[in-house]
């Protein structure tokens, strides 16, 4: 393992995406394999991140919350095949809720599509009657298509706490992340900065930024924690025995499950997602994204690798480098992480039908989709991003490696776009 090969590739993805600072930990059931921090608590400053700074993890929170619903359903006290609505009747009026199971919730297979996001919301019942209010035109059956939706999963919350008797933060730290011997994480933000090891979270266009007050979506997205607490929670995943020492007889592989898929090598499972035969192994994994906030999570079930990657700026390439960390622990390359995958011929008259805006009401400002002599480029918000042809309608970011498909009606318009999880639409009169 050339983990200083590994440190050179990770200094040189911070300096080019300008990252201020970055945390990044790999370990092989309990046993560090590398542990480093990289850049500064504040841009400019003097104060280095440590494997101790305090980042937020933002979406990687979707696997506490999926992994205490198996807990439940271990002891007995739920199904994964339970109707939503059997724990939760106030969203019997929600109709796109009245026919989901538990399992929807956990697998974004709801057919919710992305709703705007009402981070001033308190209480799970109004936020129910917040969904009830909204003019939902579902994108599928329970189970027949997948598109991230926050509104829908933070009903787990409601629903553990409905089982469990307490509050949805109380049960994730009393019956996870204190017995694991979790010490800096928290669903309360600290204070940033160099008092309190805490890293400052900045945009991307570099301005710092507070903490999202979140609201009811702390369920998806409220941890803050450490690359080393991160290792030590991989290991629920990887390791047996300290797994049934700390949370008894829970059948994690079951979030694993490929429920639904994402791209042709990737699927979403529960509150996980799944990447088959990466490196000759299965990997496991989640990342997060909020201001100020990307993150990664990963790790190998058959080896017992967990890596951990966390960044204080919007917008940056945590997967690749969670990536480069699993090749470099495998003993490979972790160049090998951004390896492109191979073009396709596409007509430019093709990339026509693909330009245009892009829309979804949790993300009103989207993305839009030109296209020039190189292809298609992607701008968001302030950044132009090279799109590269890779299967039919399929595009792959070259900056960040993540792919764009698009779906077109047999009339031969854009109907949407499928990135970042997320279903969005093409804005009406962009017909370029």
């Amino acid at each position: 393992m050339d983990w200083k090969a590994f440190e050179q590739f990770a200094e040189k993805i911070r300096v080019v995406e300008e990252i201020p600072g970055m945390a990044i930990g790999a370990a092989r059931n309990g046993e560090h394999l590398f542990v480093s921090g990289f850049g500064t608590i504040e841009a400019g400053g003097e104060a280095n991140i440590t494997p101790d700074t305090v980042f937020g993890t933002a979406s990687v929170t979707k696997s506490f919350t999926a992994l205490a619903i198996h807990i439940l359903a271990a002891e007995g006290k739920l199904s994964l095949t339970d109707q939503a609505v059997q724990y939760l009747p106030e969203a019997e009026s929600v109709p796109i809720i009245r026919a989901a199971e538990i399992r929807h919730l956990l697998s974004h297979t709801t057919g919710m599509p992305p709703v705007r996001r009402r981070e001033e919301i308190e209480g799970f019942v109004v936020h129910i009657r917040y969904l009830e209010n909204l003019d939902l035109k579902p994108i599928g059956e329970p189970g027949e298509r997948i598109s991230y939706s926050n509104d829908a999963f933070l009903l787990l919350g409601a629903i553990i706490e409905q089982v469990s008797g307490i509050n949805y933060r109380e049960f994730i730290m009393e019956r996870i992340v204190q017995p694991a011997g979790m010490k800096r994480t928290t669903f309360t933000p600290p204070g940033q900065g160099v008092h309190s090891n805490t890293a400052v979270q900045y945009t991307e266009k570099l301005l710092p930024v507070n903490w999202p007050s979140l609201g009811n979506y702390a369920v998806g997205g409220g941890i803050r924690s450490t690359v080393n607490d991160l290792l030590v929670y991989g290991r629920l995943y990887t390791d047996r025995a300290f797994r049934e020492s700390v949370i008894g007889n829970v059948d994690t592989a079951g979030m694993q499950e490929r429920v639904a898929m994402v791209d042709e090598n990737t699927f979403y499972g529960h509150g996980l997602m799944v990447t088959p035969d990466f490196g000759g192994a299965d990997l496991v994994h989640h990342g997060g994204g909020q201001p100020g906030v990307s993150s990664s999570f990963g790790f190998l079930p058959e080896k017992g690798i967990t890596v951990a990657v966390l960044t204080n700026r919007t917008g940056v390439p945590a997967e690749t480098l969670m990536k480069g960390a699993i090749y470099t622990a495998l003993g490979r390359s972790p160049e090998e992480s951004m390896a492109p995958l191979p073009e396709i011929p596409v007509s430019s008259d093709e990339l026509k039908t693909f330009t245009g805006h892009y829309r979804n009401d949790e993300d009103p400002d989207g993305f839009r989709i030109d296209a020039n002599d190189r292809g298609l480029v992607m701008l968001t918000d302030g950044r132009t991003d090279h799109l590269r042809p890779v299967a039919p309608a399929q595009f792959q970011n070259a900056r960040t490696g993540k792919l764009v498909r698009f779906e077109v009606e047999s009339h031969g318009e854009d109907a949407m776009a499928f990135t970042g999880l997320r279903v969005y639409w093409k804005e009406a009169g962009n017909k370029e």
